[in-house]
């Protein structure tokens, strides 16, 4: 009796094996051809950029450009707190507010050419330094700037929308 049951269990085991190995087999043909071809409307926006960096100070040593950098700080924080620059997406000042005093333009924007033509001789010693492109060392400085900004300074998030902070 034993010995039955256990064939009868085999055997509906392997039945159930088979079942199973034989069901692919028996699996439908869809056809999903179309009479036309099929056609879609895609929206994309592709933003392209090429920058083209400024020469390097070669008469400059990294020292000089630090000190002038330091000296500068302080002319940069005022110019924040006055909200008309901010640090842009790649590292570097973007005059964000034109002042009406024409002089006082003319002092903002000697200073932003100034303090950019500096850290991009920073970035691409870096560049060479870390054998990485520019423009991965100007997304971990822009970084840098963005996490350093205080309250209320202007900053360009990686989407390009300006936020003050």
């Amino acid at each position: 009796m034993a010995e039955r049951r256990h064939l009868s269990r085999l055997l509906s085991l392997a039945t159930l094996g088979l079942g199973v190995l034989a069901l692919p087999g028996c699996a439908p043909t869809v056809n999903l051809a179309t009479p036309q071809p099929m056609k879609f409307d895609l929206g994309v926006r592709l933003d392209v950029y090429q920058k083209t960096p400024p020469k390097p100070k070669n008469e400059e040593s990294a020292l000089q450009i630090a000190y002038n950098r330091r000296l500068r700080s302080g002319e940069i924080q005022q110019l924040k707190n006055d909200r008309v620059v901010g640090e842009d997406r790649d590292g570097y000042l973007d005059l964000r507010r034109t002042p009406d005093d024409p002089k006082y333009l003319a002092y903002a924007k000697d200073v932003i050419n100034s303090e950019n033509a500096d850290r991009t001789v920073l970035y691409l010693a870096n560049a060479q330094n870390q054998s990485r492109p520019l423009e991965m060392v100007e997304s971990d400085y822009a970084k840098l700037w963005y996490d350093r900004a205080f309250p209320g300074e202007w900053v360009e998030k990686e989407d390009g929308s300006w936020i003050q902070k």
